[in-house]
């Protein structure tokens, strides 16, 4: 909060003109900055999402893979080899002394490779609109230093500026704004 009101307070004591002229640019900042940070965070959302769905798949995998003594299947075995083939999806063959085979194992890469694609694609976005989202505010920022060096150029000619007050007012402008810009998406 300090930053912010201080780098007013400096601005304005260096030069109320080019402050005022500045301020204008502090809007687009925050817009930008804003927009941003709300669609970064909903697209990291669904691709976290996507995330735990893949990893729920490879744990309920890994966790329904079971080891049976065929021992325990004594008196009718076919009944229960039937039994557990519907209840686990494991083919059991009766001349196995343990089972170890599981026959849902390529559904489960199917559907981990497709929750897999679509954290992907959600990185990719999240990176095209992350490039963008900056590339934004960075131009915003870059046209307001431009705008504050020609239009202090013009003060320097007309008002007595100095080339320091420009610098230390054009400063002052844009690190309040950057200040508000990030404690805005918080």
């Amino acid at each position: 909060m300090a930053t912010f009101i201080g780098g007013f307070v400096i601005a304005f004591v260096k030069g109320w003109l080019l402050s005022l002229v500045m301020l204008a640019c502090i809007p687009p900042v925050v817009i930008a900055g804003g927009v941003v940070s709300k669609m970064l965070a909903k697209i990291s959302t669904k691709g976290q999402a996507s995330y735990s769905d893949a990893g729920n798949i490879v744990e309920q995998t890994l966790g329904a893979i079971r080891t049976v003594s065929s021992k325990a299947l004594l008196s009718d075995e076919s009944l229960h080899f039937s039994i557990l083939h519907a209840l686990t999806g494991f083919l059991v063959p009766t001349s196995a002394k343990q089972v170890v085979s599981f026959n849902g194992e390529k559904q489960a890469i199917a559907l981990y490779n497709k929750l897999i694609h679509k954290s992907y694609k959600a990185a990719v976005e999240e990176g095209i609109t992350n490039g963008f989202g900056m590339g934004s505010v960075f131009c915003i920022f870059f046209s307001s230093y431009g705008l504050a060096i020609w239009y202090g150029g013009k003060l320097i000619l007309s008002k007595g500026y100095s080339g320091g007050d420009v610098i230390n007012i054009l400063f002052a402008i844009m690190t309040g704004a950057m200040w508000v810009s990030l404690n805005l998406e918080k």
